[in-house]
């Protein structure tokens, strides 16, 4: 059978074991440590990045608007506005001015004056309309109307109006904010609004990538790869001024509150998605795993090997032992049945016993099957024993009867040697060497060697001693008939704590119609 190796060999395997539990642990936790590391390493820089970008957008609007009260304040501007609009001199010099400034600065799309009437007095358009250039009278529209116009003009100085940003997905038209500012004379009279229109596209280009400007009014702002404006409706829900919302394990949107202009603010998000640094966990751990298991599968491959050389082993060393045992039996033909019988008595009485709790975990079933394998060496001894002692069909001699004694010492010298020699260890032999040494041993201590009694005699010897003995009663000897079960019982329970254990005699007699199936049958 092969799990009695593998028992001999549970302190290895265990180690196996511990070690491949631990390698797991290990590849776990390292490997979700280094994914949290890395992960953690990604979300500050994507916190950096979206810091960084809320810094980009409060200061590329605090420059627009900053724009609009330079244009005011210029002195052409103020003189036209202080001509109430009819002076062709500043008007000339204040459209140049403002034709090269939206020349230079390429995202604003449109730069206009408007009288306190709503009329346009100018507009300067940049390279977002058109060619651009300034427009002439007849291109130039009433804008009392819209309500950019009426909120200005309830403005008073250094304040500013911002229109929403306007989304047209259906048009995919460019979303242009307005400033606007009122126009004072130096009574301080209002004479009309000062207007800047901006490219709302253009902060995207010194934006990074996956970021998306979510407005008041709920819609999405994204840049396309091809440059272009992506116009949506958002879905998220963003309840802070900045956190992050969590869309999966590996998706996450951080966000931040940006008032880029007075009372004008929008989200900046940044969406981050690390599925490849999860995917590379994942195939690290089905990598790791799949040499994980080759390694056990080769561990267990050397480990199935080595048991069917250990069993070969013990095999040969069986082999060599019984060669021997059949040395004894071409000397008696009666010892080969008494071996066999003797071996199945031990059996069964080693399997009552084992019921008895104090012997319940020293006789196992590796110990009874290791005592079945040592039961045919009691007699080994034997071979050094002269035929005419071994043979004689009449009563021994003392002297005769003190050499046939030797057979023990024989017996055990034999395989203490063996032992000792070639250093085994299968625990067959240990008990064999026992048996062999110890089964004429008494309870009272007058056995054979005659100084070892009661549980000084191994355990094995003492239950050996009942069968070896329980046998030479009902066998046939030349100087004795066979004598009935009944009679060998009568005299084991009587010889009960002198020469036999009386623990065992008791599991003798629970089981002794099972000694007579046993004898009778051989």
């Amino acid at each position: 059978m092969y799990w009695k190796p593998i028992k001999q060999n549970k302190a290895f395997l265990s180690i196996i074991a511990v070690l491949f539990t631990l390698f797991g642990l290990v590849l776990y936790i390292g490997g979700n440590q280094i994914y949290e590391r890395e992960a953690q390493w990604q979300h500050g820089n994507t916190v950096a990045r979206l810091l960084s970008s809320k810094e980009i957008v409060g200061k590329y609007f605090s420059e627009f608007r900053h724009n609009l009260f330079f244009l005011r304040d210029i002195p052409s501007t103020r003189g036209y506005v202080n001509s109430n609009f009819e002076s062709t001199v500043y008007s000339n010099e204040t459209a140049e001015i403002f034709h090269s400034f939206v020349k230079a600065y390429e995202q604003y799309a449109q730069i206009g004056i408007i009288d306190s009437s709503g009329q346009e007095k100018m507009s300067v358009a940049g390279k977002l309309n058109g060619d651009g250039g300034i427009a002439s009278n007849s291109h130039l529209n009433d804008e009392k109307r819209w309500r950019y116009f009426q909120e200005t003009m309830n403005l008073d100085n250094d304040q500013i109006s911002v229109s929403p940003i306007p989304i047209n997905p259906e048009q995919q038209r460019i979303p242009v904010i307005r400033l606007a500012t009122p126009l004072f004379n130096v009574k301080s009279e209002k004479k009309g609004i000062l207007t800047l229109d901006l490219d709302f596209t253009k902060v995207f280009e010194l934006l990074p990538e996956n970021l998306f400007i979510q407005t008041e009014e709920g819609d999405i702002l994204s840049l396309k790869p091809n440059g272009t404006i992506n116009f949506g409706r958002s879905n998220y829900i963003f309840p802070d001024q900045s956190g992050w919302l969590y869309l999966s394990e590996v998706e996450t949107i951080h966000y931040s509150t940006v008032e880029f202009l007075p009372g004008k603010i929008c989200i900046v998000a940044l969406y981050h998605s690390h599925p490849l640094l999860k995917a590379a966990l994942q195939r690290l751990i089905f990598v790791s795993v799949i040499l994980l298991a080759s390694f056990l599968c080769l561990i267990l491959i050397i480990g199935y090997l080595n048991v069917v050389r250990f069993r070969e082993m013990i095999g040969a060393q069986k082999a060599i032992m019984f060669s021997l045992v059949g040395l004894t039996e071409r000397r008696d033909p009666e010892t080969g049945l008494h071996l066999e019988r003797t071996k199945n008595y031990a059996i069964a009485l080693a399997k009552q016993l084992r019921k008895d709790k104090k012997y319940r975990r020293r006789i196992t079933l590796e110990f009874i099957e290791d005592l079945s394998d040592a039961a045919t060496l009691h007699d080994i001894g034997k071979v050094g024993i002269r035929d005419a002692i071994l043979l004689k069909e009449a009563i021994l001699t003392h002297e005769e009867y003190e050499e046939m004694k030797e057979h023990v010492r024989i017996g055990k010298q034999v395989l203490q040697d063996a032992i000792d020699k070639f250093k085994l260890r299968q625990p067959f032999l240990l008990l064999g060497k026992n048996i062999c040494a110890y089964h004429h041993e008494k309870y009272d201590g007058k056995g054979y060697l005659e100084g070892l009694k009661g549980q000084e005699i191994p355990l094995e010897a003492r239950i050996f001693a009942l069968c070896d003995t329980y046998d030479a009663i009902r066998s046939k000897r030349p100087y004795k008939d066979v004598l009935t079960h009944e009679e060998a019982v009568g005299r084991i329970v009587s010889d009960s704590g002198k020469h036999f254990d009386p623990v065992i005699v008791d599991a003798f007699s629970k089981i002794e119609n099972e000694f007579a199936q046993i004898c009778n049958s051989k």
